[in-house]
């Protein structure tokens, strides 16, 4: 069993330059049809994989390329990833990521093909948008998980009596970056900011080393995404 990555927030069209970067560096390497993951499947998010012997090299590499301060520093509160068919409000077209824009000429079609499979297909929420009336930009966050949001007491009264209540996890508190890299397919978040660190830290080695090349442009773009969570 390997270990996945999923970015927290689902690519729209306002951050197309970031998927487009992404998506660019992944094929010069080679690694987007090697890495075992879709282009459908950034219709919903921004992921990628590897084995768990490439995951402990990798993260022997963050050991030695990151600081201690960082890789150390608790968390207050680090969430999970939600299993999305249990947040079943954060369905329908307000929460649909616009459509990945055409990569090029080679990319033209399946561009579409994504498209197509959105207009039928699972859709990530958005978690910035009220979870119980779908208004965007919501500021309240559920103080059990750190992940949904409401615009009002009422809406989270609603979504919590709704199905939140049988689904919500309660966050880890005090939990560092350090512990998440090493702790197993535990479907913990890592927050922007440490995505940020590691693609620093990672910057520093690519150049000749392909493990370390993937995943800096991977936590590079996810670091404008949200974060990501490991699992």
């Amino acid at each position: 069993m390997g270990f996945e990555l999923h970015s927290f927030d689902a690519p729209g069209a306002h951050q197309e330059s970031i998927v487009r970067k992404y998506m660019r560096a992944m094929f010069q390497s080679g690694d987007l049809d090697s890495s075992g993951f879709s282009f459908f499947a950034f219709a919903a998010n921004l992921p990628t994989n590897c084995s768990n012997s490439q995951w402990a090299e990798l993260v022997r590499r963050i050991e030695r390329c990151v600081d201690a301060d960082i890789l150390d520093a608790p968390v207050e509160h680090r969430c999970f990833k939600p299993n999305e068919q249990d947040y079943s409000l954060f369905k329908g077209e307000l929460f649909r990521p616009k459509g990945m824009p055409a990569m090029g000429p080679d990319t033209a079609a399946q561009a579409e093909s994504v498209r197509k499979i959105m207009c039928i297909g699972d859709i990530t929420p958005d978690y910035n948008r009220c979870a119980a009336c779908t208004k965007p930009n919501a500021t309240s966050r559920c103080g059990k998980c750190k992940v949904v949001k409401y615009c009002s007491r009422d809406c989270q009264a609603k979504h919590w009596k709704s199905g939140h209540k049988k689904c919500c996890q309660k966050a880890v508190e005090n939990c560092t970056l350090r512990s998440v890299l090493n702790g197993g397919n535990d479907w913990l978040h890592i927050t922007a900011n440490e995505c940020e660190a590691i693609a620093k830290g990672l910057r520093s080695i690519q150049q000749s080393d392909p493990l370390a090349r993937k995943f800096f442009h991977y936590f590079d773009a996810v670091s404008n995404l949200g974060g990501c969570f490991v699992g």
